[in-house]
């Protein structure tokens, strides 16, 4: 698998809209319920073990965390969603700042939605698809953990994602196996 993103550094981490950093160049946003392995495919998708942390304790992250890949590309992890039977627009800490950031952010140009293969379009997920398609921000649908599935069910999750999404089709992913990568980067360098 290349690496085009492995040059990517944590800068700044933001708990509102003013904390943010310039609105220029393009910004890819990484987001999933807790506990769906997001942290894990940042690290993947750029080599490194830890630029993002692996929370023992899912859902605690509640700030936006930037990480600039190259002089125009960065990556913005959004807080995990989802964790404790909260949903998305429950979440009273983070949401306003997300519905601002998805609604005035111009750099913003994409999201991955990263979902755990086994449970994939939870109230949580379509509750940000919802805020994607009503934002008119593209997103990129990824299941991950697809090494807890046989070959034919991973088909058949995929499968099943897709005939609910438009416009777009999942990509299965494994941290674990270093499986699917190469496809979710391109995705992404399509929207730089």
């Amino acid at each position: 698998m290349s690496h085009p993103y492995r040059q990517a550094q944590y800068t700044i981490s933001a708990t509102q809209l003013s904390e943010l950093p310039v609105d220029e160049g393009i910004e890819v946003a990484f987001a999933g319920r807790s506990n769906a392995g997001k942290s894990s495919a940042i690290n993947t998708i750029t080599d490194q073990k830890s630029l993002a942390r692996i929370s023992k304790t899912p859902g605690r992250t509640t700030e936006i965390n930037y990480f600039r890949v190259n002089e125009t590309l960065k990556f913005v992890d959004l807080p995990g969603y989802g964790f404790a039977k909260s949903s998305f627009h429950k979440r009273k800490d983070w949401a306003p700042l997300l519905e601002e950031y998805f609604a005035k952010r111009q750099s913003f140009k994409a999201v991955v939605i990263f979902m755990d293969i086994r449970h994939p379009l939870k109230d949580s997920d379509r509750d940000l698809i919802d805020l994607c398609n009503n934002s008119d921000v593209a997103f990129i649908p990824v299941l991950t953990k697809s090494d807890k599935l046989s070959n034919n069910q991973k088909a058949k999750a995929v499968a099943a994602v897709n005939r609910q999404m438009q416009d777009c089709e999942a990509i299965a992913v494994s941290s674990k196996d270093i499986v699917g990568f190469d496809k979710l980067t391109r995705a992404i360098l399509e929207f730089c």
